[in-house]
């Protein structure tokens, strides 16, 4: 059968088996470092903020709990394991974009069921602002990761569950908190006016990258995700903006009161 050019390849391949698992990585990875996989608790963070400051979460559970971090993986995804009230729970960083969904795919199988996502994103709108929080219970599927986790359709979704003890932990910090639909692209220079105008529209309150794929890796997986993210710039007026108000995107202070939500939303789960 001719190939028609102008068709994208967005059919299902979801039931199809895969030709490199993480199992696959890891074996290789035993090799290299000499040692076993490791395991890590069920309970997870995983955070893609890595600027101003390089790892930021990860640098903050190291100073805070007194752990190192494990490069195991060999893939620009170190993790730290830790007990915060009375439990175990690792937190794993990466690269933002189509990156980080590997990073959770290999968190995933090391043993991670229930992950917290920490990312950061623009407002599409007069709200929420900059310095808000978003609990993304929708993610528009503007990329390419999530289509080879889940069947094609406009929206993935989190874990209601996890999102729900997300919201409730947040509203009971200091910051403004919102819950709704997120635009996830990892076209950063190419936001299409006409896109952005629509999804707007359409009631996404924010862009960011990874929640999209991060939502379909973990129903592929059977793992719980969800996603608190972080409001650090402006697209209001149809223009890249970070208020003269905002000394940084992102900075310690945001980084641990977003932890903080995570850590407490985890906690709140039962085994």
């Amino acid at each position: 059968m001719p190939i028609d050019q102008d068709v994208p390849p967005l059919w299902d391949t979801t039931d199809s088996a895969s030709a490199f698992e993480p199992a696959d990585w890891f074996a290789y990875c035993s090799r290299v470092n000499g040692r076993d996989v490791p395991a890590v608790p069920a309970l997870a963070v995983q955070s893609v903020i890595n600027e101003p400051l390089a790892d930021i979460h990860l640098k903050l559970v190291e100073d805070r709990y007194g752990v190192r971090r494990d490069d195991f993986t060999l893939a620009g995804h170190p993790f730290a394991t830790f007990q915060h009230a009375g439990r175990e729970i690792v937190l794993a960083a990466s690269a933002k974009g189509s990156y980080a969904a590997g990073g959770l795919d290999e968190l995933i199988a090391l043993g991670a069921r229930r992950v917290v996502l920490l990312n950061v994103g623009g407002a599409l709108g007069d709200e929420p602002q900059v310095g808000d929080l978003v609990v993304v219970d929708a993610a528009l599927r503007d990329e390419g990761v999530s289509f080879h986790f889940q069947a094609p359709s406009r929206y993935a979704h989190p874990s209601a569950e996890l999102a729900g003890r997300v919201e409730a932990a947040a509203r009971q910090s200091a910051r403004q908190v919102f819950t709704g639909a997120a635009w996830s692209t990892t076209a950063h220079f190419r936001l299409s006016l006409k896109r952005l105008r629509a999804f707007r529209a359409e009631g996404c309150l924010a862009i960011e990258n990874e929640a999209a794929a991060a939502f379909s890796v973990g129903h592929y997986r059977k793992a719980d995700v969800a996603c608190l993210l972080h409001i650090g710039l402006t697209l209001r007026s149809d223009r890249f903006e970070v208020p003269s108000a905002a000394s940084a995107i992102y900075g310690p202070a945001e980084a641990e009161a977003q932890l903080d939500i995570a850590l407490a939303a985890l906690v709140a789960n039962p085994e």
